[in-house]
């Protein structure tokens, strides 16, 4: 099997608790510590995905491998107005961890994606729920039905805020960004901060169609999926935002043409 990625950031000891990131700064070690390899399988595809990991207590299962490291890709494979996007989740060397599939059913949520490992077994949800409207916010659910985590979107005129909270509600992180009045439909990045907002712990980029999630490596693995969540979230308030701009210059140029 392929060495665990180099991490962003140098871990903190696993049995510290609360954890204690060390955060991002110019003196940051570019070397692994050392890691034990993940129990494989023997005849594991080594052609594009990631191997299978043996489950970890207290780790929902198909999240073992996330234990390993501290950034992941978020490439947009294909989009149709009847199946949705469809995304690859992908390590620094390019192989598999998940796919994601968006549920467009236009009477269901308006954000809905669930999320296969390799053997194609659905290990990750995440759900906008919608009663009279859509809230603005995601619930990360793994196993399916189990509720792990939220991103909540919080609207500010100067910025672009995400709380990242634990199962209980209790904000863990934050993900700060420029302000969706902006046009952010290039590259933007944005910051993964401690709650408190002194320190940033990794960042979301997005170039394009293409998202790149750093965090701790000692990250609560849960809170490391709620963050992928909070990706396609970003993702998904974009492309809204994107087709009503389509839909409003469509309007006015239509209209102009009436008039003439």
């Amino acid at each position: 099997m392929s060495s665990p990625d180099v991490p962003f950031i140098h871990p903190k000891a696993f049995e510290e608790q609360p954890p204690n990131y060390q955060f991002l700064g110019p003196d940051q070690p570019t070397a692994p510590p050392h890691q034990e390899q993940p129990q494989a399988y023997p005849d594991s595809d080594p052609k594009g995905m990631v191997p299978y990991v043996a489950q970890i207590p207290g780790v929902p299962p198909g999240l073992e491998y996330l234990m390993q490291i501290n950034q992941i890709t978020i490439q947009q494979k294909y989009f149709t107005t009847q199946i949705g996007n469809t995304y690859e989740f992908l390590n620094t060397m390019g192989q598999r961890i998940f796919l994601g599939k968006q549920d467009a059913n236009c009477c269901g949520p308006q954000f809905s994606v669930k999320i296969m490992d390799n053997s194609n077994t659905e290990v990750i949800d995440l759900l906008q729920p919608c009663k009279c409207t859509c809230t603005d916010e995601v619930e990360v659910h793994s196993p399916p039905g189990t509720i792990i985590g939220y991103a909540t979107l919080n609207w500010h005129v100067h910025v672009t805020s995400l709380s990242i909270s634990n199962a209980s509600k209790e904000t863990v992180l934050l993900v700060i960004g420029p302000s969706f009045r902006t046009n952010i439909f290039g590259d933007v990045n944005f910051e993964v901060k401690s709650k408190d907002e002194t320190q940033t712990v990794g960042q979301i980029t997005r170039d394009n169609e293409r998202f790149v999630v750093q965090f701790p490596l000692d990250l609560d693995v849960k809170m490391k999926v709620v963050l992928l969540g909070a990706a396609l979230f970003l993702d998904n308030e974009v492309q809204l935002k994107r087709q009503r701009m389509l839909n409003r210059n469509r309007h006015h140029h239509h209209h102009r043409n009436n008039l003439h």
